[in-house]
């Protein structure tokens, strides 16, 4: 592939400042607890250092530690839940704020130090409880929010990177154990990445792996009161049909330009329960710049690449349904692909919230492999 010429801009990296304000907001805080803990259920924060036991992409080696911390606002569910939290094990929605030092992570191709910057992300989780005891109990967290990479392509030639903004999506395994009345120890593993879903390229991703220890302090009883919203069960229908439009934007290889999707689905939902669902459909998507020898560097986009307008696929795949938020993965054939690379299957994720009984709003990913093709935002109708 024809390359363009490489060029560099300068962008202000992010005022470190912004951790400090942070752990100045947890000590604010715990100076305001009570000493006894109260009866009820507790709102709680934690405050995580961590240390990274590798940072790794798919197609690069990395080498070196990142240091960082996370601060994690815990909202307890447990008060006054809705059945699916009941059914899930879940113990709280969860607001992190996770940093990461990563000046001495190196590239083994390219050794030339502070490739990468500091990163931040604000992640939205839940955590589940999967076994617990009288003082100790394990938790799986998976979430998912915005991050922000401080070197990309266009500061300092990071051949991972193309944009400062990515979508960030974090799991943990998490013990805590009390040891005080309203005071537990945590110790964790987690994994952290980073990726913009192909809207702006290079887009090899980021994840970073990491050990934590760190405290949880109770807060505020949050009540049955408090959480009453919570206890409404979301009505669901056993058999339906999705509708769905979504528009999205593929980068452009080194370039800040893009190459604009439209995606379609039509399908069909059978729930299980309140929780579970199965769904099957077709996905079509609308180039509305397809590939052309010619203008390679315009028009490249990898395993996405097609020499015709649509590409038609049939998927199939699980719903995790949390209210009215949906989790969606389906794997996928394609009945029509003109590949550049003779693509014959994808994977396509994504989130949908119910706005109405008969409309969702959703973001989608679709992927060849490993690689993103592109994000896509928009509606699913139910009619």
């Amino acid at each position: 592939m024809i390359e363009p010429t490489k060029f560099k801009m300068s962008i202000p990296k992010p005022v470190k400042s912004k951790s400090f304000l942070f752990f100045l907001c947890y000590f604010i805080f715990s100076f305001d607890l009570h000493a006894q803990e109260e009866q009820g259920v507790r709102n709680s924060i934690e405050f995580s250092p961590q240390v990274s036991l590798g940072v790794f992409t798919a197609q690069n080696k990395l080498t070196g530690t990142a240091y960082g911390g996370e601060l994690i606002y815990h909202m307890n569910t447990v008060a006054n839940p809705r059945p699916w939290m009941k059914m899930l094990n879940l113990k709280s929605l969860d607001l992190v704020f996770n940093y990461k030092n990563m000046s001495d992570i190196v590239m083994v191709s390219d050794p030339r130090p502070d490739r990468f910057g500091d990163s931040y992300a604000l992640i939205a989780a839940f955590n589940f409880s999967l076994l617990k005891t009288k003082n100790t109990e394990l938790f799986v967290t998976p979430g998912l929010g915005l991050g922000y990479l401080g070197e990309t392509w266009f500061t300092n030639e990071n051949v991972l990177v193309g944009s400062h903004l990515n979508f960030s999506s974090r799991i943990a395994l998490k013990l805590a154990t009390r040891i005080g009345p309203a005071t537990k120890l945590s110790a964790g593993l987690d994994i952290l990445h980073f990726s913009n879903g192909g809207t702006r390229v290079p887009n090899n991703g980021m994840n970073v792996s990491s050990v934590s220890l760190g405290v949880v302090q109770s807060l505020k009883t949050a009540s049955a009161k408090d959480t009453a919203f919570w206890s409404r069960p979301a009505e669901y229908k056993k058999h339906s049909v999705d509708i769905g439009l979504a528009f999205g934007r593929r980068g452009v290889y080194r370039s800040k330009g893009g190459l604009y999707k439209t995606g379609l689905y039509a399908g069909y939902n059978y729930r299980l329960n309140a929780v579970l669902g199965l769904s099957t459909g077709v996905d079509a998507v609308y180039y509305h710049t397809i590939y052309d020898p010619l203008r390679n560097v315009e028009t490249y986009q990898s395993k996405a690449g097609s020499y015709d307008r649509w590409r038609v696929g049939l998927a199939a795949g699980p719903d995790l349904w949390m209210g009215k938020l949906g989790l969606m993965a389906k794997y996928g054939y394609y009945l029509h692909y003109n590949s550049v690379q003779d693509i014959k299957t994808y994977w396509t994720a994504g989130l949908k919230y119910n706005v109405l009984n008969w409309a969702a709003v959703q973001a989608k990913i679709y992927i060849h492999q490993t690689e993103a093709d592109f994000v896509g935002f928009g509606l699913i109708f139910t009619p």
